[in-house]
């Protein structure tokens, strides 16, 4: 970039430009990796991208970046051949265009102002395109895709209701045939006398260039034609005889089957999760509208206080109003808390991409597809789950998968699939990441454990306590280190990032049928409710979403096993932790009542024992200071209503450390 065009960048557009645009990016990648799995699929989507071109090239021209605005008036170009039938996207364009995609990302992430967009590169990349593209004309095999826009078809449904007939005519020709422009244009014309042309495919300015077989007509009558009508258009002479017309009622047969369904559903993301939110308007005036109220019960407040004590009457005055006060307060809290929410498709999108690559990489051929991506989730836990998921996306296609030879031998699909899944679970979040390859091998499992010291020869683990080994820092299975796996580092990556957002990860496996990794985080960590107790005379809180009940029970019905105490409750058997004895703050105890909150922990429970039991409170959690070290069993800090400050347990940790599992 000189420094003649930086004199006409605006730096104000900028942040808005970039927001922007990266969503547009990322829906091109994503529409992109749909044709490269499905080619067919590039007449469906090319409205679409012909728009994201045209969108981009004009908000870079606004902007400033004439050099991007160049650049993507040829993508423009391209995509505009694709659409008029003079060009098809093979995997070589495909390729380019994601290249470019990557780099074109990578650049809106650096300084603007300063790094200058490599646009001759791109510009000669895409004419070699054409270049490439093969010497014989199209003709005898292009058939031109008729693409209409939800617009379009809300127009011809409307139609249609009000009584209109469409009608959809194909006019095919035989590979000799010779003047097609000159017989399409002298149909077009007798057509119009039945009624209205609505669209063409190829577009009517693209006639003239005679590189298409079939030449698509939608047709629009203010009433059914006849069955006279009908055949004199079908045998009207186009040309050569070969040639033939086609005429039937227009209808709108996509009807895209479930696997097809589910990328489409993932929408345009905002890709820069920590500076921006997207939030809608509905969500703004319902919080604009419950601060109204809250000023409002301030004033109330004010004017008891300024005309004093007057009996009863104002002591029940005073009830009311913090009773309005308790509700709109919590019901502002949950509308600030949906602000900070995102669609879970937001996280889901970055995902194809990487998965693209790792596959061609592994030479295997995989199918992401997505469930539930409408779920929302904090953006702050959305953004700490994304390394973990990208690990155990790459564990699976690297590890999962069998390659192509492998599965056509067990009969399965040559492509793998991975599903990608999120569901809210009352207050917590489940996002799985399900495979249909190979299944954990338990015993090479236990055999690396074995060689590495992980595990002695007489342990005897359960199934589920060999799966947790994969977490465990430097273990793999992997045979040769590589790029991708090799270094123990991937899963215990996943384990420490769930640790943070005090979350937890189930998996279950099955030879030969696949793996699924289902990770379970909380909705939000900014507010929550807390149960909190007191250890030693320190107040600590529990968050509630685990918690399943608190009880009182007496010495007599602990029992010790080793140095581990269980509370047995039918059917269950329950280990206890003395948190006292855990964190050094010991305390007296009635051996007739000693409290202890059960919580849940992987798919049992386990007991707190503490000194007092206080009660839910809503908290807003704080980060402990970090001059404090590293405190894996303190989840952070809250100002409690009486002024202290209250410690908010990691309990899953203090569990697993507390008992010693693994």
């Amino acid at each position: 970039m000189t420094d003649q065009d930086k004199n006409f960048i605006d730096e104000d557009l900028l942040s808005t430009f970039i927001i922007e645009t990266f969503e547009q990016i990322e829906r091109l990648v994503m529409i992109l990796l749909q044709i490269e799995q499905n080619n067919h699929r590039q007449t469906e989507f090319i409205d679409e991208m012909f728009r994201l071109a045209h969108n981009i090239k004009g908000s870079s021209g606004v902007a400033g970046l004439s050099a991007v605005a160049e650049v993507m008036h040829e993508i423009e170009n391209l995509f505009s051949a694709v659409r008029n039938g003079q060009y098809t996207l093979d995997n070589q364009a495909i390729d380019l265009l994601i290249d470019f995609c990557d780099e074109f990302s990578s650049y809106l992430k650096k300084e603007i102002m300063v790094i200058s967009f490599d646009s001759e590169k791109w510009l000669n990349k895409l004419k070699s395109l054409k270049k490439h593209e093969p010497a014989q004309s199209a003709k005898e095999n292009a058939v031109s895709p008729l693409t209409l826009t939800a617009e379009d078809k809300l127009k011809l449904h409307t139609w249609q209701n009000e009584g209109k007939k469409v009608y959809e005519i194909d006019l095919s020709f035989a590979p000799e045939a010779k003047m097609r422009s000159a017989s399409v244009l002298i149909f077009l014309r007798f057509i119009r006398n039945y009624g209205r042309v609505f669209t063409t495919a190829p577009a009517e300015e693209a006639i003239p260039n005679e590189n298409y077989s079939t030449f698509k007509i939608i047709l629009v009558t203010e009433n059914h034609l006849s069955e006279e009508d009908q055949n004199t258009i079908v045998s009207y002479p186009i040309g050569e005889e070969g040639n033939q017309i086609n005429l039937r009622d227009w209808a709108d047969k996509k009807k895209p089957n479930q696997r097809d369904a589910h990328p489409d559903k993932v929408q345009s993301s905002d890709h820069s999760f920590n500076r921006t939110i997207r939030v809608d308007t509905d969500r703004i005036d319902k919080v604009i509208n419950q601060l109204g109220e809250l000023i409002t019960l301030k004033t109330s407040l004010f004017h008891l206080y300024k005309n004093g004590y007057k009996g009863k009457t104002t002591w029940e005055h005073f009830s009311r109003v913090l009773q309005e006060l308790e509700q709109i307060v919590s019901s502002l809290q949950m509308s600030t808390m949906d602000l900070r929410m995102v669609p879970v498709h937001q996280l889901f999108t970055r995902f194809p991409k990487i998965v693209r690559d790792i596959a061609k990489e592994r030479g295997k051929k995989v199918e992401l597809h997505f469930v539930g991506a409408d779920t929302e989730i904090d953006k702050h836990i959305a953004e700490e789950l994304i390394d973990a998921l990208t690990h155990l996306l790459r564990n699976s296609v690297d590890h999962g998968l069998e390659d192509l030879k492998e599965r056509e031998a067990l009969g399965k699909d040559p492509t793998g699939h991975i599903t990608l899944s999120a569901r809210q679970e009352g207050s917590h979040i489940v996002i799985s990441v399900t495979d249909d390859g190979r299944g954990l091998n338990l015993e090479r499992i236990r055999e690396k454990a074995l060689s590495t010291g992980l595990i002695s020869e007489n342990s005897r683990l359960s199934d589920e306590e060999l799966i947790r080994l994969i977490f465990s820092p430097g273990f793999s299975t992997a045979e040769n280190v590589s790029e991708l796996s090799g270094r123990g580092v991937g899963m215990d990556v996943v384990k420490t990032n769930l640790k943070k957002l005090q979350g937890y990860i189930d998996v279950q496996t099955q030879p030969g049928q696949g793996t699924s990794f289902m990770l379970k985080v909380p909705l939000t960590l900014a507010i929550i409710q807390s149960f909190m107790v007191k250890v030693g005379g320190q107040t600590f809180g529990i968050p509630v979403t685990d918690v399943i009940q608190s009880i009182v029970i007496k010495e007599k019905e602990i029992h010790q096993i080793g140095a581990q105490r269980i509370y047995y409750r039918y059917p269950e058997t329950i280990p206890l932790v003395h948190l006292g004895e855990y964190f050094g703050f010991p305390f007296p105890q009635d051996l007739n009542r000693i409290p202890v909150v059960i919580i849940n922990y992987g798919r049992g429970h386990v007991g707190f024992i503490v000194e007092e039991l206080i009660g839910i409170e809503d908290i807003m959690i704080k980060p402990i200071n970090k001059a404090m070290g590293e405190q894996n069993q303190i989840a952070g800090a809250a100002l409690l209503g009486n002024g202290n400050i209250g410690l908010i347990l990691n309990h899953q940790q203090i569990a697993q450390q507390a008992l010693k599992i693994n």
